[in-house]
């Protein structure tokens, strides 16, 4: 059993334990629980099963009026966190999980995973991509006190789904010998995109030989308007390059049309595509906002990479990620989305053809099988 956190901004959280169900499904039977309603039919796979649960955008009116919506059902914030533990209650009560992975937060977005945690007998492990936000209190809410003492008694482990050489979670966080000693880096958790498929995505975009293409997204879409808005300038100004640019299933911009594509001379538009993986790793450029899933999948081709993190703060995760990712990889990193035009520019006259000339292909992918490994010998040493 998987539960998603749906309580940020994005998607990845989903795309990355997907990533990991996919694997262990035949073992295992892989149930996903999550509330990220849209996105789940595209990123759990066909072989697993999911629960949607009502999630916190739809409960929480804080959260719905980014998008100008009022919640499904109108409760109180502590009536809204019963709900979702008696579903979650329930659907363990019926599963019976032999293994649970909890993902990001050791204890849920409000301490809704305690009781399944302390009550239910089975292995389980954190799920963390190793960099935490702390200007949104991420560091006490996985490793304070109470969050710390479930990690020691009741978390098997904590898998770190990055390669050390880039995030030391340990070291980073300080965190204490018997933390430490139940701390794995798996390695990146990420789909490998072969030549045949770059070359295939590539064709399909109908590219002529000198074209440059530039896809640019902002993960899924939340708080990444203002680079979309940039990007769609950018475009305007430069009629001779390929844009592909994806607004994002949780974008606050106004998609007005029926359809999820607009085609205007060089710019295709998309509100979401099903194959981002593909169009990251087949580009020449990927203007990004830095979430986990969009810079490993850039990283599976050739393309050079601008990082404009929304979270603006530079001790955050998407900024300290690509940051600590430049020792591997060509990448330019900047909070002020100002910046764009000039770092495009210079990006652009850099590219030979031959595709990014870095260290990407030392870095440790493997963060699946290492995983499958994990679970199955944990497995049969607690039975």
């Amino acid at each position: 059993m998987f539960f998603v956190f749906d309580g940020g901004t994005g998607i990845g959280h989903l795309r990355r334990l997907a990533r990991i169900a996919k694997r262990l499904q035949g073992p295992f039977s892989c149930l996903i629980v999550t509330g990220h309603r849209a996105a789940a039919h595209w990123f759990v796979p066909e072989e697993c099963e999911y629960i949607h649960l009502p999630s916190w955008d739809s409960l929480l009116e804080s959260k719905a009026r980014y998008w100008g919506r009022r919640p499904f059902l109108l409760l109180e914030e502590s009536e809204a966190l019963l709900l979702r533990k008696k579903i979650l209650s329930a659907v363990v009560e019926a599963f019976v999980p032999d293994v649970i992975f909890v993902d990001h937060l050791p204890l849920g977005m409000r301490e809704e995973l305690a009781d399944i945690i302390n009550q239910t007998r089975c292995v389980k492990y954190l799920v963390t991509r190793g960099l935490l936000n702390e200007s949104d209190n991420l560091r006490h809410l996985t490793l304070g006190r109470k969050a710390q003492d479930y990690l020691r008694s009741y978390y098997h482990k904590i898998l770190v789904a990055s390669d050390k050489r880039v995030v030391d979670f340990s070291k980073q966080y300080e965190v204490s010998s018997d933390i430490g000693a139940k701390t794995v880096h798996t390695g990146y958790i990420a789909e490998s995109v072969p030549p045949d498929i770059i070359k295939r995505t590539r064709d399909e975009r109908r590219l002529a030989k000198d074209d440059i293409w530039v896809v640019a997204s902002a993960g899924g879409g939340q708080r990444g308007e203002e680079l979309i808005e940039a990007c769609l300038n950018l475009a305007n100004h430069r009629k001779d390059i390929v844009f592909d640019i994806v607004v994002g299933p949780r974008s606050g911009l106004p998609w007005k049309e029926d359809h999820t594509l607009i085609i205007r001379e060089n710019i295709r538009l998309h509100k979401e595509v099903t194959h981002m993986p593909f169009l990251h790793a087949s580009a020449d450029l990927v203007i990004s906002s830095g979430g986990y899933n969009s810079l490993l999948e850039a990283l599976q081709g050739n393309a050079k990479i601008l990082c404009f993190p929304f979270w603006k703060d530079q001790r955050d995760e998407q900024f300290q990620h690509a940051t600590s990712l430049k020792k591997f990889v060509g990448i330019e990193v900047s909070t002020d989305v100002s910046d764009l035009p000039g770092l495009f520019e210079r990006a652009v006259s850099s590219l030979d053809g031959n595709g990014a000339q870095d260290r990407r292909r030392e870095l440790d992918f493997n963060g699946v099988a290492n995983i499958e490994r994990i679970v199955l010998r944990d497995i049969a040493l607690d039975s």
